[in-house]
């Protein structure tokens, strides 16, 4: 009976507990709980719910899993290798309704840090925060709280990373993974380049691999983050921002200006003379999303070589709302207007630059349809039935998802919300057109 019961706990991964008080020489059992995380993820197997009590996990340097993992670049605080399967995924989650902090403010070393290395596939990370990341060097360099470096399927949720030095999440290869009501804010990198902070994001994808398909980004908030709140710069396969809010980027946690500052930078490969490129270049997905106030653009296409999706953003008091500027092709590093880009029921407003609604494009080689700045429709501010930014700041909801706001939507007597402009239009023609899930709402 006694090497059944082993049998089964080895097969099906036997779940484990962590607490700040509690002991590594403990057997990690909810009554006797290890105190380090990473003695919990060494000893995961498909199947396995790490739990993490309520309080403060602040690791040393002697707690590091992985040195010079990555290419031999980053120090990976939590190392996540092992595989779940689709049937028995590996779960990292707070204990149901306690508070959990992973402190990593004493993760001092010569090289860049990053607090979850998430290599393995069918992982989950659920509802905890990550603050106090550090940089140390102080050249072109970056830290990352959590990095997506080859996992599959798998799901960051309820993951909050703020007042620290690094990017939210990073990711450069993988496919199917979902980052899933995530906050990343407050992150500004004082150390390298002279304390620019221009390469600290909230979120940023650039996948190295045509293969790395299905990453979704849904209902996730950037703010404050002393470059851009979402890049998707450099992508080999395309990605999917929707329900996402950007704003106040290019500002550190003071307001004073640092990074680039767009909300959604969502495509391009920079403009140097011989780009990295895939041989076909892929249409990333923007819809249902918003930008405010952030330091430059809203949504921009950042001199992509080819085409991308808008559907249903609202811009407001960007310095540029929309800017769909395109890059001419691989050989000409200069910029055109955007040609082969979709914009679809996108709504902008009073941007701080006036009249850049929506710049630099090529109506002809595009395709604009029931957008406020195409000469459909035009709003002014008795059309929305609120423009109180602080809304964006409302608490979650009990499940993770978006807080329920009227921030930037429209009222019934508008011209724009008859027209289904922005997000509560119900022109089911239109939505099969673009293959919306109605399911996907604020």
């Amino acid at each position: 009976m006694l090497i059944a019961v082993v049998c089964f706990a080895t097969s099906h991964g036997a779940d484990y507990f962590v607490s700040p008080s509690g002991l590594d020489s403990n057997p990690g059992s909810e009554e006797f709980p290890f105190q380090n995380i990473s003695k919990a993820i060494a000893k995961a197997k498909a199947g396995t719910t790490i739990y993490l009590r309520e309080g403060i996990y602040k690791p040393t340097v002697s707690d590091i899993m992985k040195v010079k993992g990555e290419s031999n670049v980053y120090d990976c605080v939590f190392f996540l290798s092992t595989n779940g399967t689709s049937q028995k995924p590996i779960t990292l989650a707070s204990y149901p309704g306690e508070s959990v902090i992973i402190d990593l403010s004493e993760i001092k070393t010569e090289n860049r840090i990053m607090g979850f290395d998430l290599c393995g596939n069918y992982w989950h990370l659920k509802n905890f925060d990550i603050v106090g990341i550090q940089v140390t060097q102080t050249g072109h360099t970056q830290s990352i709280n959590v990095g997506l470096f080859g996992g599959s399927n798998c799901i960051i949720e309820n993951v909050n990373m703020h007042d620290g030095m690094g990017i939210g999440v990073y990711a450069t290869k993988g496919s199917n993974n979902l980052v899933l009501n995530c906050d990343a804010y407050n992150n500004y990198d004082p150390v390298s380049e002279n304390g620019k902070g221009g390469n600290c994001d909230g979120f940023g994808f650039h996948l190295k691999e045509v293969e790395a398909t299905g990453n979704v980004l849904r209902g996730c908030r950037a703010w404050r983050n002393s470059d851009d709140g979402f890049d998707l710069i450099n992508n080999f396969a395309p990605v999917v921002i929707e329900q996402c809010w950007a704003w106040e980027n290019g500002y550190d946690a003071d307001m004073i200006s640092r990074g680039d500052g767009t909300g959604i930078k969502s495509g391009g490969y920079g403009m140097h003379k011989s780009p990295n490129v895939p041989a076909l270049i892929p249409r990333n997905i923007i819809r249902n999303c918003i930008a405010y106030a952030n330091k430059n653009q809203g949504f921009y296409a950042n001199h992509h070589l080819g085409g991308l999706d808008f559907i249903n953003n609202s811009a407001y008091h960007n310095r540029r709302n929309f800017n769909m500027v395109n890059r001419k092709s691989i050989e000409e590093n200069v910029d055109v207007d955007g040609y082969e880009h979709s914009l679809l029921n996108n709504v902008s407003f009073f941007p701080t630059t006036s009249g850049e609604d929506c710049i630099n494009i090529n109506v002809n080689l595009s395709t604009l349809s029931n957008n406020t700045f195409d000469g459909s429709v035009k709003v002014k501010s008795t059309d929305f039935k609120s423009l109180d930014a602080s809304e964006l700041l409302l608490r979650r909801k009990p499940d993770g998802s978006l807080p329920d706001i009227d921030f930037l939507k429209l009222n019934g007597q508008s011209e724009a919300f008859k027209s289904r402009v922005g997000w509560e239009f119900e022109n089911s023609s239109i939505v099969e057109s673009v293959k919306l899930d109605l399911s996907i709402k604020y």
